[in-house]
């Protein structure tokens, strides 16, 4: 029997309209999940979770037909994370965005640091904001996570913090002290009714041709979580984005025959016993931060 996850990444597409300086380039074609794969991957995935997050890489708001994703999930029962750069929200997606599969929706809000634009800063943040009224204003069931994830030892992003600070405190009619906030590191801080900064590091991708880290240690990989990219490739944690680690293929097979296999019992039972197996996880830094 398939043990329970609290949670799976699903990439129903790996489009995404920016280019962050802080994500490495992507070697998979463009691909969208159609949507007969994907209820077929739901209606499976509702026997082994209750949760999904619609993220690899890509942006799901580039989809136009995001409501048809959302209600294929909530047919099965299955709450839904979206996250995204927010860089083309308009607000004729609002109502989409009211769907009642939704559990929280998070907006990357350092993207835009990361990328060269012709939109201002104000022209960027206002309809994430809008939104974030529209949604206390309907007093919507899900979170809204506005992340920072940029901090560093070097400060490097601390200007655009105090911008984005001045700007979102300014029209949620709140005031924040910047320099107090880089002593105090806040994992959260409330800006309105279910809707929050949500702050965190830079972290580094793994990817084969990082240098080695170790092979040994923990990972919530196939723990907690796994991932299915939009091709239908099942990874075993949400920072394998192009299938290093090719656990089989979720539109061809059955996930109970992939997360049975001999390859996902290695690698679980080498994580138990500390012993990291796969050279993607050897050359991962994100997964120290598991280390006991």
């Amino acid at each position: 029997m398939i043990k329970k996850f609290k949670k799976v990444h699903i990439e129903i597409t790996n489009i995404c309209n920016l280019k962050c300086s802080f994500c490495p380039p992507k070697n998979l074609p463009n691909t969208t999940m159609d949507l007969d794969s994907f209820e077929k991957i739901n209606s499976e995935l509702s026997h082994i979770t209750r949760e999904l997050a619609y993220h690899v890489v890509g942006d799901p708001l580039v989809l136009s037909n995001l409501n048809e994703y959302l209600n294929i999930s909530k047919k099965y029962g299955l709450k839904v994370n979206l996250t995204s750069t927010g860089y083309n929200l308009k607000e004729e997606q609002f109502e989409a965005l009211n769907n009642e599969a939704i559990r929280q929706i998070n907006f990357s809000i350092n993207s835009y640091n990361g990328n060269s634009h012709k939109k201002s800063l104000d022209e960027y943040l206002t309809p994430i904001f809008d939104f974030c009224k529209y949604a206390v204003k309907k007093e919507v069931d899900f979170f809204i996570n506005l992340r920072i994830w940029n901090f560093d030892d070097e400060k490097s992003a601390k200007e655009f913090n105090r911008e984005v600070f001045k700007k979102a405190f300014e029209y949620f009619g709140m005031s924040l002290d910047i320099e107090q906030f880089y002593v105090a590191r806040p994992k959260n801080i409330r800006v309105a009714r279910k809707v929050f900064f949500n702050f965190d590091d830079y972290f580094e991708w793994p990817s084969l041709e990082n240098e080695f880290v170790s092979d040994k240690g923990f990972c919530y990989g196939l723990d907690s979580h796994f991932g299915i990219l939009a091709n239908g490739d099942v990874i075993p944690c949400c920072l394998d984005k192009d299938a290093c680690i090719n656990l089989g293929n979720a539109i061809d097979d059955s996930l109970e025959n992939i997360l049975e296999s001999k390859r996902v019992s290695d690698i679980k039972e080498g994580f138990k016993k500390g012993i990291v197996i796969e050279e993607l996880c050897q050359k991962c830094t994100y997964r120290t931060r598991f280390d006991k």
